[in-house]
């Protein structure tokens, strides 16, 4: 059977592979030379370690390596979370129902800035010359890029729950300021949703592994957790790229096409579109919406059994 992917709305679900595919260059070509070199005990060690620390190969020949590899991953992470925001800024992907999913993202960038200078700093200030400092930027970066995942996620459960109410298939008759705080009602998994969930079983692995590398007495076993969150961390960038290809497609989408102009009244960028279309104004991001300005009913349903596969 042949897979075929629709065409993507935009190119920005690339940003996050070019990214994070430095990165796991970067620890491949480690644990290779590592290997190669007949995995030594470093003089600056103070017990063997099997594998070592990724510091610990970082302080050696291979440090410009490690410094080069961390600050391109810190800058596409950050350029990532920017173009997050920016997308759903310019209607490149749905905007934000409310200024909170708005400021969720522009925390998680702040967040996202400050860990990942902790990490370059972390490179910097090598373990074998900087130990104490080299520890004190490790926790910077963990906890701050900890917390910069939590307002994505957070994001998305809240837009999600907005999209809920108003989605084709959502039977609630209520609007979001009746429902309670941890009140769900209408089309609950949608894409929001289980994107908030992928992202929410990600953070709650890395932090086991985190536990486990800080906990473990084992200088080994340690230094395999330090390894496996490493790797990890990877995962997090191929899930907010299928945020964007997904949301990417958002004016291809037959559900999203498919709600009622008036379901957008009071929900901040959304107001924002209608009014600009309502103007006249000819903005290409608009056309999207044509579809909704009939007054014939649409058969959801029909659309969802006879048309190509689209985001939800």
């Amino acid at each position: 059977m042949k897979l075929s992917f629709p065409r993507p709305g935009n190119w920005f679900f690339i940003l996050p592979w070019i990214a994070f595919i430095p990165w796991y260059g970067m620890l491949i070509a480690m644990l290779i030379c590592w290997g190669v070199q007949g995995r030594p005990l470093y003089d600056f060690m103070d017990e063997y370690k099997s594998p070592v620390y990724i510091s610990d190969i970082g302080a050696t020949n291979l440090r410009p390596l490690f410094i080069a590899c961390s600050a391109w991953q810190g800058l596409g992470y950050c350029l990532t979370i920017f173009s997050h925001w920016f997308q759903r800024y310019k209607f490149r992907m749905p905007p934000w129902y409310t200024k909170d999913e708005r400021n969720l993202i522009v925390a998680a960038c702040i967040l996202g800035i400050i860990g990942e200078l902790g990490l370059l700093f972390c490179t910097i200030f090598s373990t074998k010359n900087y130990p104490h400092v080299h520890t004190a930027m490790v926790c910077v970066f963990v906890v701050l890029l900890f917390f910069s995942v939590v307002c994505l996620f957070t994001q998305d459960l809240i837009m999600g729950k907005h999209y809920a109410i108003i989605h084709p298939r959502s039977d609630c008759n209520l609007t979001f300021d009746q429902l309670k705080w941890n009140q769900w009602e209408g089309y609950i998994w949608n894409k929001y949703v289980i994107s908030a969930i992928f992202k929410a079983v990600w953070l709650v692995l890395a932090v086991v592994w985190a536990i486990c590398f800080a906990a473990c007495k084992n200088g080994s076993r340690s230094s395999d957790f330090e390894w496996l969150l490493a790797f990890w961390f990877g995962l997090l960038f191929i899930i907010i790229s299928v945020d964007f290809y997904l949301g990417g497609r958002y004016k291809q989408s037959k559900f999203f096409r498919s709600i009622d102009i008036d379901s957008f009244t009071g929900y901040y960028k959304f107001e924002e579109m209608v009014n600009r279309k309502n103007s006249n104004e000819q903005v290409d991001d608009l056309h999207f919406i044509d579809s909704n300005s009939s007054n014939e009913p649409r058969d959801i349903e029909k659309d969802h059994s006879t048309s190509t596969p689209t985001t939800s």
